[in-house]
């Protein structure tokens, strides 16, 4: 066998794989034999077929097989003893002629590859990037303190609305001249009066009773046109195309009254005991706010320098090799103009993979099973702890043992802990510009 590695352009190469009688007769005669004692032939016994007729309705199709095995473990090793840095994996150029495979003699197979590119990437104090982080203020910390009050206080049912009142309504689009539309949306639905930004239309739902109609421009109702597409009953494509007003008939009226800031409440939301006062609940909130507040500033961050890295950073692609790369592996098939209109994307993830992998080896991040299972367990902990329940420690490791015996969800662990190494080294390496904003301004940005 001769491996003879061509390179086609700066990026681009092929391996030719030259395999003669001597390289394969010895497995493919071995294949004969193994096949030939488990091959059931009408006529004959089993394992008892003659061999020249095994060989004649099944060879073919054997010789290819091993070939192929043979093809894929030389040209594994070769990468690997030869240290090729690639893209995707080999692939079998088109419109070769091989050989004969009726009449096995010399078979030549050509691979087209494509080079990782290098690239520098330089992180340091002339880098700056953006973190956005949600300024925990007196209002959002009164805000929780007071969702935590009236999550665990009393339901009533008042016969007239106040401004914090959620209400159940029938909801309908109308006509222009105010009658409901026959085949328009409808649903019925629930509406939290205090989510209301426009005062005008909110306006329209306080002090009033049961049975009670208002007249609304929908969109006013909610900003979020997802939790808006699910109070109308429409999908968000079809949101978009509603230009109507609406009539929302109140048919029941719901108030939560908040329990009482005493040891009562505290003991509830707290391990028992460790806070007994308003003050202590305050800067208990506080403190879990900022924790809380903090992962989704570090998952932005994340996503925000992966975006900005990739723009900043000149890398240079094998397109053409990648484009038949995915034309021949992927999954589904996938024409050539789906496939243009989606490749910026898939270049620019494999661009983002390029420079993680160059960070992690070039700072020699390591991730060891202590810290996956610490991880794993500190998940857990806190899962349990939402749902009030507690959890010991020989309990923990067999989760979390059992969590990390799972592949996908391994993988999915470890991947997650090599992106926060990477990004404590981003941090610590280059400018960071420090943005706080409302809570509101942080979700928007969050989802766009």
């Amino acid at each position: 066998m001769n491996i003879e590695q061509l390179n086609t352009g700066s990026l681009t190469g092929e391996l030719k794989v030259t395999l003669d009688p001597i390289d394969y007769n010895e497995t493919y005669e071995t294949a004969l034999k193994t096949y030939r004692k488990r091959v059931d032939l009408p006529g004959f016994r089993k394992g008892a077929v003659p061999a020249s007729l095994v060989k004649q309705r099944f060879g073919k199709s054997l010789l290819v097989d091993e070939i192929n095995k043979m093809l894929q473990d030389a040209i594994g090793n070769y990468v690997s003893e030869n240290k090729l840095e690639l893209l995707g994996s080999p692939i079998p150029k088109e419109g070769d002629d091989v050989g004969d495979w009726d009449n096995p003699s010399t078979f030549t197979f050509t691979y087209e590859i494509g080079y990782a590119p290098t690239f520098d990437l330089n992180l340091d104090k002339s880098k700056t990037f953006t973190k956005l982080e949600v300024d925990v203020n007196e209002e959002l910390i009164s805000r929780q303190m007071k969702e935590y009050a009236r999550r665990h206080g009393q339901l009533s049912k008042p016969e007239v609305t106040e401004s914090e009142d959620m209400i159940m309504a029938e909801i309908a689009e109308l006509n222009e001249d105010g009658s409901v539309k026959e085949g328009g949306v409808s649903n019925k639905s629930s509406i939290f009066l205090e989510y209301i930004k426009d005062e005008a239309t909110k306006a329209l739902f306080v002090g009033k009773n049961i049975g009670e109609i208002a007249v609304v421009d929908p969109f006013l109702l909610n900003a979020d046109h997802e939790d808006l597409s699910r109070m109308l009953g429409v999908t968000h494509h079809d949101l978009h195309h509603i230009d109507s007003k609406f009539q929302v008939i109140i048919s029941e009226i719901m108030r939560m009254q908040p329990a009482e800031l005493n040891q009562e409440l505290f003991d509830k939301l707290f391990a028992p005991g460790t806070v007994t006062s308003e003050e202590e609940m305050q800067a208990r909130v506080t403190a879990d706010l900022v924790a809380m507040f903090e992962k989704d500033s570090e998952w932005m961050f994340k996503r925000d320098f992966a975006k900005d890295i990739v723009d900043m950073v000149s890398i240079e692609l094998p397109d053409e090799f990648l484009k038949r790369f995915i034309l021949m592996t992927n999954e589904k098939p996938i024409e050539m103009a789906q496939l243009e209109m989606e490749y910026p994307g898939y270049a620019n993830g494999l661009k983002w993979q390029l420079i993680e992998n160059k960070i992690i080896k070039e700072n020699e991040i390591k991730v060891s099973v202590d810290d996956a299972m610490d991880y794993v367990k500190a998940s857990l902990v806190d899962r349990f702890k939402s749902y009030g329940m507690p959890v010991d420690e020989e309990r923990l490791d067999q989760l979390a043992k059992q969590t990390l015996a799972k592949q996908e969800e391994a993988k999915n662990v470890y991947d997650m802990l090599y992106e926060d190494g990477v990004m404590k080294v981003v941090q610590a390496n280059c400018s960071l510009k420090i943005e706080r904003l409302a809570y509101e301004d942080f979700k928007h940005r969050a989802q766009h």
